[in-house]
């Protein structure tokens, strides 16, 4: 099935091709199998790590602490994958001059390095592992006038968009928001259901996904109850009732988004 490839960017146009981006395009060309090396420790290199394996690609994962060289565990490989925090980036990058002697890409969804294209897996990964159907699913956003991501996963067939470096901050706030901000509120009120009201998370589980299944089918259209029907005295009611509880602000921040998103 061909891949997604869609170009984003803040004038509607192509942005043109980086200098540097260029030479990773003709290193690129050399190693159309290549053999990864994936640098890092948390969730993302966990699950990167996984899914090339799951893919049987060939890949060498080196760690701060794995007590071994970082040229000499590479040494094999001609694409390495930076999956790092972004402020260790630059630094990384500046510290290890043999990088530049490979293809090498990093997962930041924020971070724009200037000499090493980023690709951006727009998925969460938690402390298990997934099965191979949703790493095939998951998507990517790579940087226009970088390396794509076939380039780089000539492999793999992950549906993937193209955006403008200049709107990564952007799209990664609103990644951010959109995922943690979901996961904190739902948190939040799966814990005073238990320890408010004793009543069980599984009461709150059928509204929230019901809720995320109409969201997805028709967007603002799905909100319901008092903001909808401008029910002013039982809005007042759930603010009062929240006075003093941390979640007070959250009501009323999504309030007035709902509200300024009406005018």
């Amino acid at each position: 099935m061909p891949r997604p490839r869609r170009s984003i960017d803040g004038d509607g146009e192509m942005p043109r091709p980086r200098t540097t981006d260029l030479i990773a395009k003709d290193r690129y060309r050399m190693t159309r199998h290549p053999t990864y090396g994936l640098i890092g420790r948390g969730r993302v290199a966990t699950h990167m790590a996984h899914y090339l394996r799951l893919e049987e690609q060939p890949c060498f994962v080196w760690r701060r602490d794995a007590g071994l060289s970082l040229e000499r565990t590479l040494e094999r490989c001609d694409t390495i994958l930076l999956a790092i925090s972004d402020d260790a980036l630059a630094p990384f990058v500046e510290a290890h001059p043999f990088l530049s002697d490979r293809t090498t890409v990093h997962f930041s969804g924020c971070r724009v390095v200037p000499s090493i294209p980023g690709l951006h897996p727009v998925m969460t990964f938690g402390p298990e592992l997934y099965a191979l159907e949703t790493y095939r699913a998951m998507p990517f956003v790579e940087e226009a006038g970088g390396l794509t991501f076939g380039e780089v996963f000539p492999a793999l067939s992950n549906p993937c968009w193209s955006l403008d470096p200049e709107l990564k901050p952007l799209y990664h706030a609103l990644c951010v928001l959109g995922a943690n901000g979901t996961a904190v509120l739902a948190s939040r009120v799966f814990g005073q259901f238990e320890s408010s009201l004793g009543l069980p998370r599984s009461l709150f589980v059928p509204l929230m996904e019901q809720t995320l299944e109409n969201v997805l089918a028709r967007g603002g259209e799905a909100l319901t109850g008092p903001w909808i029907r401008s029910d002013a005295e039982t809005i007042d009611s759930n603010l009062e009732t929240l006075q003093g509880n941390p979640l007070a602000d959250l009501y009323q921040a999504c309030l007035r988004a709902y509200r300024n998103g009406e005018e």
